[in-house]
């Protein structure tokens, strides 16, 4: 999966939030992708050591009050 994948299956996965509660995770999870890519990963080896967006996406909604 490429990043500009996995970032959009997040912000999907993160309907609900705030507007700026979910810049802010795409935000995070945009850098970790980057890092990981400037440590000698792939793209696609970068994002799935970040593991599925769907279960970032629920474990993000489950811990943020509302």
């Amino acid at each position: 999966m490429t990043k500009q994948a996995f970032l959009t299956d997040l912000r999907i996965g993160l309907r609900g939030l705030s507007v700026t509660d979910i810049d802010e995770r795409i935000g995070f999870y945009a850098e970790m992708i980057d890092d990981r890519i400037e440590d000698g990963l792939s793209e696609e080896a970068a994002v799935a050591a970040i593991g599925a967006p769907e279960e970032i996406a629920a474990r993000i909604i489950a811990e943020t009050p509302f």
